[in-house]
């Protein structure tokens, strides 16, 4: 047990959250500070998708292709804005310099095996700690209206069964008879059982019930922008004149991690890509499943009362402006895959910025410069899934523990 050692926690997201709640459960005095409010920000507006089998990143030649030709459509699933920025082309280059079968495999092989635990370890702590936030294991349709990429989707099904996880194939007959809310214009799905979903606003609010019980102690409204350092160490998180001491600190800021590539001795290849989510009451047609509309890169998720979509990716930098277009394209994305289907009565509308990396690993590493400082970013779309396996990570570095899964592919140095 590590009683009477202090970490301070950089960012009150999801992963900033369960690393907290793994740190204490070892013994660690731990403080959480976040820029805004704790819980929101990505963690607030997703789809609640728990998916340890989205182990391919989405580097491929195909999705190149694809993005090609969406550069300009507004109501894409895929929108880069035009504009002079010189990070964000170094990362389209890197980008598309890993779409290759061997860089793809590496990145498979640490995407699975950071997320392989996830649906057992929310299993636990939420079972542990009593968590009302809607939790079901259910499984996952991803739909298809075109016959050419439903059989492609399936040539992905060998790597895929390398890994342990292999989805089911269903013909549209099938599918009409387990889903009765899909349209008669779909082609197939595949059918993955290894998905859980839950109500992610609802998991940070118990999340922070939980560690306010337990000691943590959260600061919010506090922009961190540095550290003091001594010997290669730090010895205080810097936010305008307060000073946040500890022995150990946790950069955990998603997408904004980069704000701190100067004090981290590093450049952090990570993008805000924006997504987009609206929730309504769920009517009574609706899909009993989450449901992935594959051609536009939507996903639908019902709970109890209500549905939330979600879906596309535009890299705009840190703009703050929901694009109505984008907004109202996730609407017409589900009405082509639905039968029938009536939303209405909209009750948010959302926009956030996932930290996208170039190869689809996330990054936890130490920095570069500051020895007593991990990184703990870049989960691309996967956050909620890869909070589990992260925060146990991060917690057996710090704890000096042996780690449950080797923490190589998600070094710095392989930028």
């Amino acid at each position: 047990m590590h009683k009477g050692f202090k970490v301070v926690i950089i960012g009150g997201g999801v992963i900033g959250a369960v690393t907290a709640y793994y740190l204490n459960q070892k013994g660690w005095r731990v403080t959480i500070i976040d820029k805004d409010r704790f819980g929101y920000g990505a963690s607030h507006g997703n789809c609640g998708l728990i998916v340890p089998d989205h182990i391919l990143p989405l580097n491929s030649t195909d999705n190149l292709i694809k993005g090609i030709g969406w550069v300009f459509k507004k109501d894409a699933p895929l929108l880069i804005k035009p504009r002079l920025d010189p990070a964000l082309a170094t990362w389209l280059m890197k980008f598309a310099f890993h779409c290759n079968q061997k860089d793809i495999l590496v990145s498979a092989e640490g995407r699975a095996a950071i997320m392989q635990s996830a649906i057992d370890l929310y299993h636990a702590l939420i079972i542990e700690e009593s968590l009302d936030c809607g939790w079901e294991v259910k499984g996952a349709l991803h739909i298809f209206k075109s016959r050419k990429d439903f059989e492609n989707y399936g040539s992905a099904d060998a790597l895929k069964k390398h890994f342990g996880v292999s989805p089911t194939s269903l013909d549209r007959k099938l599918l009409l008879k387990q889903e009765p809310a899909v349209g008669d214009k779909v082609a197939g799905a595949w059918f993955s059982r290894h998905t859980a979903h839950l109500r992610p606003d609802n998991l940070m609010k118990e999340l922070k019930r939980v560690l306010a019980q337990k000691g943590v102690k959260i600061i919010e409204q506090t922009e961190v922008t540095g550290f003091m350092a001594k010997n290669d160490q730090a010895v205080a998180a810097v936010a305008g004149q307060e000073h946040f001491s500890a022995d150990q600190f946790v950069v955990a800021t998603g997408a904004w991690a980069p704000l701190l590539n100067r004090a981290l001795g590093c450049r952090l290849p990570i993008q805000p890509g924006k997504g987009y989510s609206v929730t309504m009451p769920r009517p009574q047609n609706s899909p009993s499943i989450p449901c992935f509309f594959q051609e536009t890169g939507v996903v639908i998720t019902p709970w109890e009362s209500d549905i939330r979509l979600g879906g596309t990716m535009e890299f705009a930098g840190f703009d703050k402006s929901l694009n109505q277009v984008r907004l109202d394209a996730l609407l017409h994305a589900a009405q082509g895959y639905l039968r029938d289907v009536k939303f209405a009565g909209i009750q948010d509308e959302w926009c956030g910025w996932r930290p996208m990396t170039c190869d689809g690993l996330p990054i936890i590493d130490r920095s570069p410069r500051l020895e007593n400082v991990m990184i703990a970013a870049g989960h691309n779309m996967l956050g909620l899934t890869m909070a589990p396996g992260t925060g146990k990570l991060v917690s057996e570095i710090l704890s000096g523990e042996a780690p449950h899964v080797d923490p190589y592919p998600y070094r710095v140095s392989r930028f």
